[in-house]
């Protein structure tokens, strides 16, 4: 387990982010990161993966599932935690995320990392129905950027 520092610097890393986009499965991606004067940071990751939900739902994903993920993180907190808003769209679909990220100091010197979000499927009766089959889809891809993270942090020690 890393530190709040480690591990912000990992989410911050374009070459585990382009490795993460690769390991879910992504025909292409986009990574794009700007650090801030403040000690914040905006990372822009655009990825096209594979619809992998039921037939019946393909139709209303389409071929392929067009991600865009706009990370705005806030300087370090006084207790050294980190957090983030996770806006994340899929383009030409009525389907969205908001949520937040925190990186939470432990008192063994560690860090706790947490995503909460609420996933959204604006499609009149079938929503509901297709909401869970994308939400798979897109905690999958955050596990893979989590598992990276903590990866590299284990390797650096």
């Amino acid at each position: 387990m890393g530190t709040v520092a480690e591990l912000f610097e990992a989410r911050c890393r374009q070459d585990l982010r382009e490795q993460a986009a690769a390991e879910s499965g992504a025909t292409s991606w986009l990574v794009n990161i700007e650090a801030a004067a403040d000690g914040g940071a905006t990372v822009r990751v655009e990825r096209s993966l594979p619809p992998d939900v039921p037939d019946a739902y393909k139709k209303f994903v389409g071929r392929s599932i067009e991600i865009a993920q706009v990370e705005r993180w806030a300087p370090a907190a006084p207790d050294g935690s980190r957090s983030a808003t996770i806006d994340l769209h899929i383009k030409g679909q009525p389907a969205s995320m908001i949520g937040t990220i925190e990186l939470v100091p432990v008192a063994n010197g560690g860090a706790t990392e947490r995503i909460e979000g609420e996933l959204r499927v604006a499609v009149p009766f079938i929503g509901r129905k297709v909401e869970p089959e994308v939400a798979k889809v897109v905690a999958s891809a955050l596990k893979i950027e989590q598992r990276l993270n903590d990866e590299w942090v284990a390797a650096r020690r």
